[in-house]
């Protein structure tokens, strides 16, 4: 066989793997919540006041995964998400069933990379305004071994979408989101703790294009222990994960077969170290078990202070 021939055999394949590539980055990148968001602590609400911050995260993805799970070859191509924006909360004396209402706003700008240089791709949608996340309720309760919070919280289009386009930063649907949160104490003083939160989200179909995301079912927790007794560099550390599975079908006239048959899963576990007093929150992330996704290493880190 001469390497003509060699040649137009291998560049079709190799663009088939780009595309499951980009397929299955795109079914698992169309969920809007942000994975590893919460962690040890994650049902404990703030005391009442007005916060205010940063939050931003890497997501770097160097691995296929089919829909068995299996690794798909995909030479050195990578798939990186970027993210960063301010975050505002607000936690009030205002009772609601005995709980504290509150509310958060998040404005994340966002750019996604895709490289695949053995076809000679690189593509960047550059810095740009991603989708809101509001959360109009917030309710936390206080136990004396538990804390508790209910979540509503939604994601409204925003960003740059247009259906088919490389830059998009916004996924171009509307997102509704319910979560329970919690934290549990072992000891008197609430020195160790764990703590676990489930979110439900719930996709609409996408602005121009016949396409609705399936739904997704996702767990974050931790498990660690707080440290320090000063005024300043005291607060908590130990090993935080998250899991996703989704669990409704993608549909829709323009999904693509092979997307709309399969579902993705994520399984993801790290360390995470908060100081400050709970100011400064980073969490490393290994991921693994994919099932029809990218899978790599992640970063979330989170600065907010009271004002």
């Amino acid at each position: 066989m001469n390497r003509r021939s060699t040649t137009r055999r291998v560049l079709p394949v190799l663009a088939a793997l780009l595309v499951t590539c980009q397929a299955a980055r795109s079914a698992q990148a169309q969920q809007l919540i942000l994975k590893g968001e919460y962690g040890l602590m994650a049902g404990t609400q703030a005391p009442p006041g007005l916060y205010a911050g940063l939050l931003g995260g890497i997501s770097w993805a160097d691995e296929l995964r089919g829909p068995n799970g299996n690794k798909v070859p995909s030479g050195d191509a990578s798939f990186n998400q970027y993210y960063f924006g301010p975050l505002v909360s607000w936690v009030s004396n205002i009772k609601i069933l005995g709980g504290n209402y509150g509310a958060v706003l998040a404005v994340p700008f966002a750019n996604v990379t895709t490289d695949f240089p053995r076809l000679d791709v690189s593509n960047s949608t550059s810095f740009g305004l991603s989708q809101l996340w509001i959360v109009p309720v917030n309710i936390g309760w206080h136990f004396s071994q538990a804390d508790v919070m209910f979540q509503y919280a939604f994601y409204p289009p925003t960003g740059r979408y247009t259906p088919g386009a490389s830059n998009n930063t916004g996924l171009g649907m509307w997102c509704n989101e319910v979560s329970v949160l919690s934290t549990v104490f072992f000891d008197e003083k609430k020195n160790f703790h764990a703590s676990a939160s489930l979110f439900y989200d719930i996709n609409s179909k996408k602005q121009g294009t016949d396409w609705t995301t399936g739904n997704p079912i996702t767990l974050m927790y931790g498990v660690g222990a707080n440290y320090g007794s000063g005024q300043l560099f005291k607060g908590w550390a130990g090993v935080a994960g998250y899991a996703q599975w989704q669990v409704t079908e993608t549909h829709g006239a323009d999904v693509p077969g092979f997307i709309a048959a399969n579902k993705t899963q994520i399984y993801a576990l790290g360390p995470e170290f908060t100081t400050l007093q709970g100011a400064l929150t980073i969490r490393y992330f290994w991921q693994f078990g994919g099932k029809f996704s990218t899978q790599g290493r992640g970063l979330y880190v989170q600065f907010a202070v009271p004002i």
